[in-house]
């Protein structure tokens, strides 16, 4: 069996309910950001498995333990990926969030972005939305926006590993400059029911606490906030006699943590 603790705490855990995503920030070894640096853009998968980028990525402690956190002992761990490359300057894309998004207040599927060089303003950064996870709209009606308040650019360090609640919206910031800009995206998936084994102050469960709301959030929307972020707290404890584990249509290209063979 193949173990891997968990890193995050009760109050990390509430910060990513309400945000939608956590930074691992430098956390991949600079030898294997140099070796994704002349990657193509398009489907990696056959990388992707290489010892060399399950060790460094997938299963990097700084990683790996978030995914445990939030999605369980014998999580699916990648075994495909897309490479984002952008080379020249472009405007940007609008606001969108992708697939088929989870609806409901599950945490089933961590859609991740890896970035192998550093990421300036100027190089047209991912822009992700906090809490917008919680707002399942038609994609199309999100199209026509371009900033929001509140979006967060993320200008990272190379070797940086965001992991996002799957459905918040984002978007390619504008980029000014011809230097390769590349992402890699891969996601991972829950295989089994939700209960709050991370580590804790106590045994007893605390009450979910809401930082502060969102720039973008008015005062009525603030209170609707609240209410999907207990929810979405409680079943991740365990608390919700209706928790499931059900990724609807989509195919999961992963394998359960415990069947890889690592080398």
């Amino acid at each position: 069996m193949n173990v891997v603790q968990p890193s995050m705490d009760d109050t990390q855990v509430m910060a990513f309910v309400s945000s939608g995503y956590v930074i691992a920030a430098g956390v991949v070894p600079d030898e294997l950001n140099r070796q994704c640096e002349a990657l193509p853009r398009g489907g990696m998968g056959d990388f992707v498995q290489t010892a060399e980028f399950r060790r460094g990525v997938l299963l990097n402690p700084a990683v790996a333990g978030v995914v445990r956190s939030l999605l369980g002992e014998n999580f699916m761990v990648p075994t495909m990926a897309h490479h984002h490359l952008y080379e020249g300057p472009h405007a940007g894309q609008t606001s969108h969030f992708d697939g088929l998004t989870e609806s409901g207040y599950g945490v089933t599927h961590l859609q991740c972005y890896y970035y192998p060089q550093a990421v300036e303003i100027d190089d047209g950064p991912t822009m992700v939305l906090p809490g917008s996870q919680y707002r399942l709209v038609d994609r199309e009606a999100i199209a026509h926006y371009r900033d929001i308040l509140g979006q967060l650019s993320l200008t990272v360090p190379a070797g940086t590993v965001v992991l996002t609640r799957y459905g918040i919206w984002h978007k390619a910031g504008p980029k000014f400059n011809p230097r390769r800009r590349g992402m890699i995206k891969f996601s991972y998936y829950r295989t089994q029911s939700p209960s709050r084994d991370w580590p804790g102050a106590s045994a007893e469960i605390p009450s979910y606490r809401q930082p502060q709301r969102h720039p973008y959030v008015t005062e009525v929307e603030a209170y609707r906030d609240q209410r999907r972020c207990t929810r979405t707290w409680q079943w991740l404890c365990g608390l919700d006699e209706t928790a499931t584990v059900d990724h609807g249509e989509r195919e999961c290209s992963a394998i359960p943590l415990n069947d890889l063979e690592l080398v």
